[in-house]
């Protein structure tokens, strides 16, 4: 049993067979809001991994008034990103301009 925050779907890799949400909810920091298709996604996806002992996974929530929103959480396809761009911060640019005076 591991009990954890959404912060388990940030990539770690676990031989996990069933995900439970205990709550569908969580704090942005500054209101309680449900939790996205993208989220849910990540999170369920902690479980069944290829190369573990479970291949397949499951996923269910402990209330049962969550059921129908996770349902549409793992059917809703997520687009796939077609182009991403970062900005950088005045401290990279006063970075980036000294570097190109002392070169």
């Amino acid at each position: 049993v591991l009990v954890a925050s959404d912060a388990i779907g940030m990539g770690m890799n676990l031989s996990i067979k069933r995900i439970i949400f205990n709550s569908m909810f969580k704090s942005n920091g500054e209101s309680v809001v449900r939790l996205g298709h993208s989220a849910v996604k990540q999170i369920a996806g902690r479980a069944g991994r290829r190369n573990s002992p479970y291949p397949s996974g499951e996923v269910t929530c402990r209330d049962p008034e969550d059921v129908e929103h996770l349902k549409r959480c793992m059917a809703t396809d997520i687009k796939m990103i077609e182009s991403a761009g970062l900005l950088p911060t005045a401290k990279h640019i006063e970075a980036f301009s000294e570097a190109l005076e002392t070169y």
